[in-house]
């Protein structure tokens, strides 16, 4: 009977499976120009980012906080791995609708079904951790609470292009809030969660006051940080105030961050193996990177490679997707040995890295005006999608809930 069905580690591998799926969609958009596409490039697009955030890295945030947060007794009271497979289910409907409609009937409802299952693990995750009370924990339920307000905007969305208003500034307003309240929001907020919660686990002294700081000035910067995006609007000069605050609270908090861990995490990083600490060192480059790249939007003489350039624009949503979030989450994997210490797995992230770093690489370029080769950029695609397979093989499958 389902209820008494455990969570396992190698349901991750469900998460995997999404990622390969959306690394294989980024391919084919990528090859538009030298292959048919089955279906419209726009819907594609559209596939390929929901899925990103939802069968990626939603289903594996949802293994990691149960696994790490809650006891068997509280994963059967909850109803997880129900709660685990109706989600999986809903978000492959999502992505099938929106791969052939884009928006459309079929896909808002799975997208609607989706949140409400979202609701469903948040409230019972608030409700199963409350008696708890630690920095990681306090940055994953901002991190929630933040994904909670960020399906607002989906609201607005939906009545502005009923009334057939989504090219507006007022629809791409709410899109960007929204893309904004997930990636900076509540991906990265649970995602320093983890972080800490990683070197707590590791018997890691990090320095809990600079912590403390950090989390407030990092909270503190969200909600302005909204101005950030909306700077290439023809109402940015009122956004601009709010961005310069947003800006400074931010890099004061990474400077806190970084105070944080320092001197530690070296001594921690050694003991490591080589892979573990490749997706990790990728991690924290990124997530330092994305900072400093936010930053320099506010200046006038970014913006045209800020707001209007598509090719610095997709580098940038990638070094946050991938670069971040799913390094990070890789390196967890690793740590936690859910991914296998294999040679299949070595090869595949060799080709996950291999793959991230020249595409990033001739994106920039590109958008710069330097030097741009759509071969080399489906290559690097194509590697990281294989990359992706290969770890989806070497996923533990054992049970390791507490």
């Amino acid at each position: 009977e389902n209820r008494s069905q455990p969570m396992k580690s190698s349901w991750s591998r469900v998460s995997i499976f999404y990622l390969f799926l959306v690394a294989s969609i980024g391919t084919l958009l990528r090859a538009a120009g030298h292959v048919p596409l089955p279906l419209q490039y726009e819907h594609l697009v559209h596939a390929h980012s929901h899925v990103a955030f939802q069968g990626w890295v939603y289903t594996l945030m949802f293994l990691l906080l149960t696994h790490l947060y809650l006891d068997q007794g509280q994963i059967r009271a909850g109803r997880y791995p129900l709660q685990f497979w109706l989600t999986a289910v809903v978000i492959f409907c999502v992505l099938v609708s929106f791969a052939m409609q884009g928006y459309g009937l079929f896909s808002i409802c799975f997208s609607t079904l989706f949140q409400l299952l979202n609701y469903w693990f948040i409230y019972r995750f608030f409700k199963d951790t409350k008696h708890l009370d630690s920095l990681p924990l306090r940055l994953i339920r901002m991190g929630l609470w933040l994904g909670v307000l960020s399906t607002l905007m989906p609201i607005g969305i939906g009545i502005l292009s009923a009334k057939g208003l989504n090219g507006s500034e007022a629809y791409q307003s709410l899109v960007y809030t929204f893309l904004h309240l997930q990636y900076n929001g509540w991906f990265l907020f649970v995602l320093l969660g983890l972080f800490f919660q990683l070197l707590e686990k590791n018997g890691v002294d990090y320095d809990q006051n600079q912590g403390e700081v950090f989390y407030k000035l990092f909270t503190a910067a969200v909600l302005p940080a909204i101005g950030l995006s909306l700077l290439g609007m023809s109402f940015s000069t009122y956004a601009l105030a709010v961005s310069y605050l947003a800006i400074l609270l931010q890099l004061a908090a990474v400077m806190y961050f970084m105070r944080s861990i320092q001197g530690k995490l070296r001594t921690w990083l050694q003991q490591k193996n080589l892979w573990f600490r490749l997706c990790f060192l990728i991690f924290l480059v990124s997530f330092l990177l994305k900072t400093v790249l936010q930053s320099l939007s506010v200046i006038p003489l970014f913006e045209p490679y800020a707001f209007h350039n598509k090719w610095i624009i997709l580098s940038y949503l990638h070094l946050s997707l991938i670069g971040v979030i799913s390094f990070f989450l890789i390196a967890f994997l690793i740590e936690l040995k859910w991914i296998r210490n294999h040679p299949r797995s070595k090869t595949g992230l060799a080709m996950l890295m291999l793959g991230f770093v020249v595409t990033e690489l001739l994106l920039v370029s590109g958008g710069l005006g330097a030097f741009y080769d759509q071969d080399i950029l489906i290559s690097g695609s194509a590697s990281m999608a294989v990359g992706v397979l290969l770890l989806a093989a070497t996923t533990t499958p054992h049970q390791v809930s507490q």
